[in-house]
């Protein structure tokens, strides 16, 4: 059985009235490593387990954080909207290989929706900070049904402005009248720009029918199967 470790929360904020984003201070930071990307497995009783993305990356420790899409009556769900200030938690882990391998130097294609995001900001902010200065192309493609539906908007419109390498697609199924960008689902966006996409890397997720559609689209323009990582949040 993997060893449990314990957390502390010192943060919990809704990002959406469904999405939580919390952060927790391990106790015992030192005999914890990771690559971002990965998840964790809580452990909410004895006998119940549930696996959370880290949605940050190594250079945060201490802390971790999470992106938690609240669903009604989940035991998962249920465990973090219970949580307070300074409760202690118990995980397990890192788990996962929905990572961006330390040898890979093509340019970097990130395609999520919805909570879906959580692994692909860890990956993010993993690439862009701890004084990196990420010079190959990487893109996000994040879509989502309303403007008020986009997960830290502000923070991939920040890294828009000031990394050249990056390059923020934003997309909406049910756009206010006022939104200027992308109409359209995530399958919708990407073979506008499938003459960006050779020799080029893509992590999916998101629901499996997001993941499922994505990757059809994009072996339809051409992407080999092998080109194509995915995480499906179910």
């Amino acid at each position: 059985m993997p060893s449990e470790r314990t957390a502390v929360v010192v943060e919990k904020r809704p990002l959406t009235p469904e999405v939580r984003h919390v952060v927790l201070r391990l106790d015992e930071p030192e005999t914890f490593s990771f690559q971002s990307g990965q998840i964790v497995q809580f452990v909410l009783d004895p006998k119940t387990l549930r696996l959370f993305s880290l949605a940050s990356a190594p250079a945060a420790l201490p802390l971790i954080e999470l992106c938690v899409d609240i669903t009604p009556g989940g035991r998962g769900s249920q465990f973090i909207e219970r949580l307070r200030l300074g409760d202690r938690v118990q995980f397990r882990g890192p788990f996962g290989v929905f990572t961006v391998p330390p040898a890979e130097t093509r340019p970097l294609e990130f395609v999520a929706t919805g909570a879906g995001i959580a692994p692909i900001r860890g990956m993010l902010r993993g690439l862009f900070e701890a004084g990196n200065r990420f010079e190959r192309p990487v893109a996000l493609t994040f879509g989502n049904r309303r403007a008020s539906d986009i997960l830290y908007h502000d923070e991939w419109l920040a890294l828009n402005a000031r990394e050249p390498a990056f390059r923020y697609h934003a997309t909406l199924s049910q756009p206010d009248a006022g939104w200027t960008g992308l109409h359209g689902r995530v399958t919708d966006a990407l073979p506008s720009r499938k003459d960006e996409f050779q020799n080029r890397v893509f992590f999916l997720c998101g629901s499996p029918q997001m993941v499922d559609d994505t990757r059809k689209v994009l072996e339809e323009i051409g992407i080999p199967e092998r080109d194509i990582h995915f995480e499906k949040f179910f």
